[in-house]
């Protein structure tokens, strides 16, 4: 098994014993597998195989018993949090069971907490678990990559986008160098677009999805981060210049799809800049409905400004904070 080189010891820092024993001592909610990409909502979980295509639970809880049976690496796909374009750039960032004994099996089961109470806003604790991740004695690439990974996302939610930037790109050094398949890999590289529209740097995220050629993936998960992607940068660009017939798949994708709150504001702004303005603010209207329990104005601040900027036009009266649904009592999917 390769282990992790560490592309920068800076970002590799000791954990915080007392944040750690804190962290490892809570109940964290269990993890929620939707059944579909439609299903899924800000806070539950989808099962996507190598291919980026999101897949049942009953073949994730297959492959898992079938590799704590064999007691061998992951295996035939991975589990990533939904909500990497529907809400939360880098938080789907993943929770993966490396089926090993031992110490590998608790730094997995380690890694899994932090994903979860991520979701939930306890940054300071998943923080200190990741970070108990990747100081660990032989840390495999793969997993001290899903542990910078999920670092991103921790500070993509406080809204330190340039430390966030860090750590993706300190996992995208860890997925290339262990040869890894898997959409994760994928899915950071679109992550990382996100961020750099955050931070302004507009022309360094069009470079890198230009460097994927306009090549959008098969899968349903990975097609959905293209999109928004996309979408983002022309967003930052201020040109629209998605093709039309890409555009109406996404839109009518986002409409099906019960947490895609993201996706559809960047669908509704697409459509303003083509003056459909019917179309425009119906999606707009959805995505408003469809924002509860996740935080646009945190994850993509440029599309919340022109939401905000716009809702009184699409008819939106109900603008209420997005957070309601993020109380203790709030199941794990946010339904």
């Amino acid at each position: 098994m390769l282990m992790a080189d560490r592309p920068d010891n800076k970002l590799v820092k000791r954990p915080d014993d007392a944040l750690v024993k804190k962290a490892q001592a809570i109940s964290a909610p269990p993890m929620q597998l939707a059944d579909s990409l439609e299903d899924a909502a800000p806070k539950t979980f989808v099962h996507v195989d190598r291919t980026g295509q999101v897949r049942s639970p009953a073949r994730y809880k297959a492959l898992q018993a079938a590799s704590y049976g064999a007691a061998a690496a992951i295996v035939g796909g991975v589990t990533v949090m939904y909500g990497a374009l529907l809400g939360v750039p880098g938080v789907g960032v993943g929770a993966a069971f490396a089926a090993y004994f031992g110490w590998h099996l608790r730094r997995s089961r380690l890694l899994n907490k932090a994903t979860v109470l991520l979701v939930h806003d306890q940054l300071d604790e998943a923080e200190a678990l990741l970070r108990k991740v990747l100081s660990s004695w032989r840390c495999p690439r793969h997993v001290a990559a899903l542990a910078e990974q999920n670092l991103g996302a921790v500070y993509n939610r406080r809204g330190n986008f340039e430390e966030a930037l860090a750590h993706q790109r300190a996992a995208m050094t860890l997925y290339a160098k262990s040869n890894a398949r898997s959409p994760m890999r994928q899915i950071v590289e679109y992550t990382e677009i996100f961020t750099l529209v955050n931070l302004g740097r507009v022309g360094e995220a069009r470079q890198r999805l230009d460097q994927k050629q306009g090549k959008v993936p098969e899968g349903d998960y990975l097609r959905m981060q293209h999109w928004g992607a996309e979408l983002y940068v022309c967003l930052g660009e201020g040109e629209h210049r998605l093709d039309p017939d890409q555009l109406h798949q996404c839109a009518i994708a986002a409409l099906k799809i019960t947490g895609a709150a993201a996706l559809l504001g960047l669908s509704s702004w697409a459509h303003w800049k083509l003056g459909d303005s019917d179309q425009a603010w119906h999606l707009l209207s959805e995505a408003y409905d469809r924002r509860r329990g996740v935080r646009l104005e945190r994850a993509l601040p440029l599309l919340w400004k022109w939401m905000e900027e716009h809702a009184a036009e699409a008819g939106v009266t109900d603008r209420g904070d997005s957070d309601d649904s993020a109380s203790d009592e709030d199941p794990l999917g946010g339904v």
